[in-house]
């Protein structure tokens, strides 16, 4: 309720207009993870999937207030007067294709999607969204996420995958997972990622090879799957070069790694504008979810709202 106040009066001042003009200079990158049809049910809890009705209305927002721009090439543009905004998408699912990407063919827009590499072809969903499918609604939301974190926290990034088939075959609430919801949260195929790339407003990154959190891995553990991440891009067209932490976990020691591998640069999941184009390897990002409504996705593009937010956190 306070974040829809404070979005309707910012709106209503007109800061929005000033904070456009204030951060024109720099890069707005804007985070999604999944856009789902408006009839799809979505797991209890679920933050990561926006409807693609809300989809539409933020892509609307922006073709009318910025200019978005490639990742890649974003420094590159020329400045026309509006401030610039990049689209990335986490994790790679078939959803970014079978609905975001004809939405983005519609207004033009680039997008970088960062795939986890390991899941390309799978029909095996992330750990995190069989946890929410198996037992959202079956639990109290409060336990669920305990559930996730404690699991998150206790299990190594490597064996994640299987711990969690263990941790659903054996807990009692756990219900199936219908196929229809399976393709709905399903990752994306070679072939999708092919027909992407063809357009040529969608570029790919890595997103590690099986969504593992660095901070939770050894040195030879990180290189090995931004390694093996790597080995499978260069087999696809469209790799722009970027590199994306899993949920923005890094240390220093990460950033000489990911330069010595080639990539170009890395985003994280702290929020705020990307100032300075020689920093390419912290690249702050405002994260979009669900329920995100207009007024509120007005307010955080701009970066008041997220602003506001930390003020009221310190």
């Amino acid at each position: 309720m306070l974040k829809r106040i404070l979005a309707s009066g910012l709106t209503l001042a007109g800061v929005n207009a000033i904070a456009r003009q204030i951060n024109r200079k720099g890069v707005t990158v804007l985070m999604y993870h999944g856009v789902m049809e408006d009839s799809v049910v979505l797991a209890e809890g679920d933050w990561l999937q926006v409807r693609a009705s809300e989809f539409r209305s933020q892509m609307q927002h922006l073709s009318q207030y910025y200019r978005v721009v490639p990742l890649e090439r974003a420094w590159e543009e020329e400045d026309d007067g509006r401030p610039r905004v990049a689209l990335t998408f986490d994790d790679g699912y078939a959803n970014n294709y079978r609905v975001a990407f004809p939405i983005l063919r519609e207004f033009g827009f680039a997008a970088t999607i960062f795939l986890v590499t390991g899941a390309i072809g799978s029909r095996r969903l992330f750990w995190f969204d069989r946890l929410q499918l198996a037992l959202g609604g079956r639990v109290a939301p409060a336990v669920l996420k305990r559930i996730k974190e404690d699991f998150k926290v206790n299990t190594h990034p490597d064996g994640i995958d299987d711990a969690m088939d263990t941790l659903l075959r054996e807990h009692p609430r756990a219900g199936l997972i219908p196929g229809e919801a399976i393709e709905a949260y399903r990752p994306l195929s070679e072939e999708e990622i092919r027909e992407m790339a063809a357009g040529g407003l969608v570029r790919f990154g890595s997103h590690t090879h099986r969504h593992q959190i660095l901070t939770g891995l050894s040195p030879a553990e990180a290189e090995r799957t931004l390694v093996q991440s790597l080995e499978v891009l260069q087999t696809l067209p469209g790799y722009g070069g970027y590199f994306c932490f899993p949920n923005g976990g890094w240390r220093p020691e990460h950033i000489p790694l990911c330069r010595r591998l080639g990539f170009r640069g890395a985003v994280l999941t702290r929020s705020g504008v990307w100032k300075d184009p020689a920093d390419r390897f912290t690249i702050p990002r405002f994260g979009i979810g669900r329920g995100t409504d207009a007024v509120s996705f007005a307010a955080t593009v701009s970066g008041v709202l997220p602003w506001i937010q930390e003020g009221l956190r310190r």
